[in-house]
């Protein structure tokens, strides 16, 4: 009945070649989709870095604290890793960090290692380490820095020293007067 025909000769004149696999409507593999065009809107990890785990101390958290915005403080803060004043402080504090932020408000006597102020400071600052002033920081009073790092529109006024360097005390003015002839020279 049917035969096949020598030399891959059909009635239509087609030889025996692989066809193409046909074309389907399934998708590929979500990774390649996802390799080829990622969607901005959907929030990734990055790649090129591990993600970092934080690892905190119980101590370190009870010992940050925040003043919100439209909260006042007034009082003493002491033994403070991290203070972060968004609303209004007037105390005396000793931390490590200390952050004024922009709308923040700090007067009093502050002792820190590094300060990062973008709000208003009155008063003493004793920055240990580094003082770092934002563009929106304005600082007025006793300043005195290890390092210190200045955007440009940070303001600052007062008494400015770098930190354990005493104050140069102004040199008793000395009577300078013109020099006398004495008798018996010209």
């Amino acid at each position: 009945m049917f035969t096949r025909k020598p030399n891959g000769q059909d009635g239509d004149g087609a030889s025996e070649s692989p066809r193409p696999a046909p074309k389907t409507s399934t998708p590929m593999a979500t990774e390649d989709l996802i390799a080829r065009r990622p969607r901005p809107d959907i929030p990734r990890p990055r790649q090129d870095a591990p993600m970092r785990e934080r690892r905190s101390t119980t101590q370190d958290e009870e010992s940050r604290l925040l003043v919100g915005s439209g909260i006042s403080l007034k009082g003493e803060v002491s033994n403070c890793a991290e203070l972060v004043i968004e609303g209004s402080v007037d105390a005396r504090v000793e931390a490590t960090g200390f952050r004024v932020s922009p709308g923040g408000s700090y007067s009093g006597e502050c002792h820190v290692e590094t300060a990062d102020i973008a709000g208003e400071f009155e008063g003493t600052l004793n920055c240990r380490d580094r003082l770092i002033v934002r563009s929106t920081g304005k600082l007025k009073g006793v300043l005195r820095y290890g390092e210190v790092e200045i955007e440009a529109g940070g303001r600052i006024a007062g008494e400015i020293q770098v930190f354990g360097e005493e104050a140069e005390k102004p040199e008793k003015p000395t009577e300078v007067t013109a020099p006398r002839k004495v008798a018996g020279t010209d």
